[in-house]
């Protein structure tokens, strides 16, 4: 079952969390291949939300190959492991890019970052 909530206070459209938060849970491995998705109306009814914010939400994950729609069965994960891992590389490269911006905008030089990535990967060794 999916684990996330939507905050409607951000900025970010809330049928975008949907699908973000859909799409991590597949990252994650969370949600498998072939794993069924909750009705429209079921996840609606579980984030408070009316169906159609889910249903763009499942609309855009179909139109992008990541799940699939059958008429009296429902939406289920179909995705296969290259576009998984495209969209994670994406996913990687679009917050690395925000990551960066932030940083160059507060004055950090491109040396700060390379010194901080560097003791943030020993760190963890």
């Amino acid at each position: 079952m999916l684990r996330f909530a939507v905050d409607p206070a951000s900025s970010i459209p809330v049928y975008q969390q949907v699908k973000h938060s859909i799409l991590v849970d597949i990252m994650a491995g969370r949600l498998k291949d072939g794993d069924r998705l909750p009705s429209i109306r079921e996840l609606a009814k579980i984030l408070k939300l009316n169906p159609n914010t889910v249903a763009k939400a499942y609309y855009n994950l179909e139109e992008e190959g990541i799940i699939q729609g059958k008429v009296g069965s429902g939406y289920q994960v179909k995705c296969l492991k290259s576009k998984l891992d495209n969209l994670k590389n994406g996913m990687l490269e679009d917050h690395f890019k925000s990551f960066l911006e932030r940083a160059f905008m507060m004055g950090f030089t491109k040396k700060d970052i390379e010194d901080l990535i560097r003791r943030m990967l020993n760190y963890e060794e």
